[in-house]
């Protein structure tokens, strides 16, 4: 029988987030701020540390020794401000020079201005400031992405709690049999119709689980969190990780349906495995969007939160529409406040 992989796309992972259909990270900038988010809806993500360490603790884990050929651990310390103009010096020279002094003063100008680099100094203090960072401007040049060694150790030691831990070292498998099998970073894009036109949405689970034995299909996400993982119910909410819950286990699932096979076989419910550098102790948690009383969206005690398939609807009604307001906002008359109040999110 086939693999589900083969129903995957063979591309990167920098193919994949460039790949024109929806992500869940888009529709949860909209499921978080609503109207307002609609400008900046296809803004890149500015990354900050801690994603950075997600990414890191995510390689070593998922892809092993692999992860060698993707980091340089160097202990120069730069701040952020300086590593955003170094990197997007780098950039613009595509490794032309090995020093910040033997680049030319416009580059050093252009760089500097388009990552807000101290715009209020002149060419020359800018570059005299950069230059301190030669080393790590050099390493930029080894193509691999720089860390600090304290970053590379808290990764592995979280990676080996994980391969220590009696129930995750399962979980996580690095070998595929006839009776199981692990998927890591498997890409997919399926077709829905949402307002009556065919939309074009997209994942990428850190790791699907196949066992054929018990003929369940399990999708898994791994989550590092700046708190202890107990309290990882505060990022569930507050990232919205139930629209990727959903929107995954959805993607999967028509995937499963178009196979006679796979047809058979049982979705289960969501897990997030969470960690954090702070206590190094793992916590998993598991969601179902399938259940009666989350078939339409997050809901708990009060609560309730926005389906993606409705957030999606109204993106794309708002852009259709080149909407200037929300739609429970009228222009051609007063708005009842008290109604306004009651709206909901």
């Amino acid at each position: 029988m086939k693999s589900l992989k083969d129903y995957s796309l063979d591309i990167t992972e920098k193919e994949y987030h460039a790949y024109p259909a929806w992500s869940h990270s888009v529709i949860n900038k909209y499921a978080k701020r609503g109207f307002a988010a609609l400008k900046t809806l296809n803004e890149p993500v500015v990354e900050t540390p801690e994603m950075r360490f997600g990414t890191l603790f995510d390689t070593i884990l998922t892809k092993g020794k692999e992860a060698i050929k993707s980091y340089l651990v160097m202990n120069v310390k730069v701040p952020e401000a300086e590593k955003n103009a170094l990197n997007a010096l780098y950039s613009m020279t595509n490794g032309r020079y090995v020093t910040v002094e033997s680049v030319p003063d416009d580059i050093i100008t252009s760089a500097c201005d388009a990552s807000n680099y101290y715009k209020n100094w002149g060419v020359k203090a800018r570059k005299n400031h950069l230059s301190e960072y030669n080393d790590y401007f050099n390493a930029l040049a080894s193509g691999k992405t720089i860390i600090s060694s304290v970053d590379w150790e808290d990764a592995l030691e979280m990676a080996r709690i994980f391969r220590n831990d009696k129930y995750l070292s399962s979980l996580y498998g690095t070998k595929s049999t006839s009776e199981i099998e692990y998927l890591y970073q498997t890409k997919f894009v399926q077709e829905i119709e949402v307002n009556g036109k065919p939309v074009k949405i997209k994942c990428m689970p850190d790791l699907i689980v196949v066992n054929h034995k018990e003929k369940t299909v399990q999708p898994v996400d791994l989550k590092t969190c700046s708190m202890p993982a107990y309290d990882f119910k505060e990022n569930f909410v507050n990232f919205r990780y139930d629209t990727q819950a959903s929107m995954y286990s959805t993607i999967i699932r028509i995937i499963m349906d178009s196979d006679d096979d796979y047809k058979e076989y049982r979705l289960l419910p969501y897990l997030f495995t969470t960690i954090s550098r702070v206590d190094k102790v793992p916590v998993t948690y598991v969601y179902n969007p399938f259940d009666e009383s989350q078939i339409n969206g997050l809901a708990f005690k009060t609560f309730k939160y926005k389906f993606w398939r409705d957030c999606l609807s109204e993106i794309l009604e708002y852009q259709e529409s080149n909407a200037v307001v929300p739609k429970n906002i009228m222009l051609e008359k007063p708005n009842d406040i008290i109604e306004i109040l009651s709206y909901g999110n």
